[in-house]
């Protein structure tokens, strides 16, 4: 995971997510359909495209973004505190299926050329879209019109990662950080479990050591609430 800004080079990245991206440029919106067009997955969500680099609205949202998700955004509904709305899949996608509460947001669009994926389920736009595949070129934009409950991200997000090719370093509880580095020919795993709970990672078959307590490894670990394990792979 990197996080860069908008005159990065997307070219080497599977995936790209803008979430609320309210200034959008030009050309980085020609940018962006070049990396969709050469097999990446962009997405992005409400509020994103509303203005340009001089804080000039653009007449219509998401702006340049319209053409690489495939939507145009009529009006958006803000939410209060306590209210939520639904959002109802049409059919499974990976893991996504039946429904989900959302909240604050939700933008009334009109698919244009994008595929729904999902639909709101209360409201006078009930019915309308809610979240949204385009296919373009080799790869796929998404636009999520709303603020989806944390397991309906977490669904679409694998989904989409897996269908890049991007799979996790280690296979493991929810909230579970790893992030591999290499230094010449040494490799290690940072492992942070963010919870307070015990939790669980498995280790491919190989050997490993564990570089703070020079134990080896190896098969499903444990992780102590708030812990952190640095692994070597030998």
């Amino acid at each position: 995971v990197a996080v860069v800004g908008t005159d990065a080079d997307l070219s080497g990245y599977g995936v790209v997510i803008a979430p609320m991206l309210y200034m959008v440029g030009r050309d980085w919106a020609e940018r962006v359909e070049e990396f969709v067009r050469s097999g990446g997955r962009f997405v992005t969500t409400c509020l994103s495209g509303w203005v340009d680099q001089t804080d000039l609205a653009y007449a219509g949202y998401p702006g340049p973004l319209r053409a690489v998700t495939g939507v145009w955004v009529e009006e958006i509904d803000a939410l209060y505190k306590d209210q939520q709305n639904r959002i109802i899949m049409k059919q499974p996608f990976g893991p996504c299926r039946g429904e989900y509460a959302c909240g604050r947001l939700c933008d009334l669009m009109h698919a244009e050329a994008a595929t729904v994926l999902a639909t709101y389920g209360e409201e006078f736009y009930a019915g309308w879209p809610a979240v949204t595949e385009n296919q373009l070129g080799e790869g796929y934009a998404y636009y999520i019109g709303t603020d989806p409950e944390p397991d309906f991200l977490l669904h679409l997000f694998r989904t989409i990662c897996a269908d890049s090719g991007i799979t996790p370093v280690l296979e493991g509880s929810d909230g579970v950080e790893v992030r591999r580095r290499s230094h010449k020919d040494r490799s290690f795993l940072f492992v942070l479990n963010h919870h307070e709970e015990v939790s669980r990672v498995a280790l491919p078959e190989g050997r490993y050591r564990d570089m703070l307590s020079g134990q080896e490894l190896s098969g499903e670990i444990p992780l102590r609430g708030l812990d952190v394990r640095i692994i070597e792979e030998l």
